[in-house]
């Protein structure tokens, strides 16, 4: 009966704070990403108004978070060691973190923020734009790296890891600069 009751009534997230200097309402609410509160200003000083564009706003994350249901998730970009692309010489978090002296916690942060700025970024979009009607050119290819300067990268790596990493790295690079041959 509790249940019934919940799901007939139109449920309001939202809900206005008051900092504790402040004499602008803050408005928090569930935004479009499940899961995610929002806090956001509501530019005023009356608490019935800022609770009232609150509630604007949930409703408006409400109604894009149920547009959003309908598409398809996002692919994942994790390497699993042993996986198709692990073998295809794509690196696994901890090699990363390895290669950059980090912890895989670090990577999966800097991975984060990365992909939010790489979906956020114009020139970028209007990259795809020119990718998807075919007129990109090809930029100059990449300087081959010599021996001594092999050695010198293995030289730098201090545990299995990390060459393992460094392995896979250069093994990218040389098929990438035989491709472009």
């Amino acid at each position: 009966m509790i249940v019934e009751y919940l799901l007939d009534r139109e449920l309001v997230e939202a809900t206005v704070r008051l900092p504790p200097r402040g004499t602008r309402w803050i408005a928090v609410y569930t935004g479009v990403e499940p899961g995610k509160q929002v806090w956001r200003s509501t530019r005023l000083t009356d608490r019935a108004a800022a609770m009232a564009q609150a509630r604007e706003w949930e409703v408006n994350a409400r109604r894009d978070r149920a547009a959003y249901r309908n598409l398809p998730r996002k692919p994942s970009m994790r390497v699993w060691r042993g996986s198709a692309e692990a073998a295809a010489g794509l690196l696994t978090q901890a090699e990363v973190a390895a290669v950059l002296g980090i912890s895989v916690r670090a990577v999966r942060e800097i991975e984060r923020r990365a992909f939010a700025k790489l979906r956020r970024h114009p020139a970028l979009r209007r990259f795809w734009r020119e990718y998807l009607t075919g007129n990109v050119e090809e930029s100059a290819r990449c300087q081959d790296l010599s021996r001594s300067e092999i050695n010198a990268l293995f030289r730098l790596a201090r545990t299995a890891l990390e060459r393992r990493a460094l392995r896979k790295l250069l093994a990218v690079i040389l098929a990438d600069q035989l491709l472009k041959t």
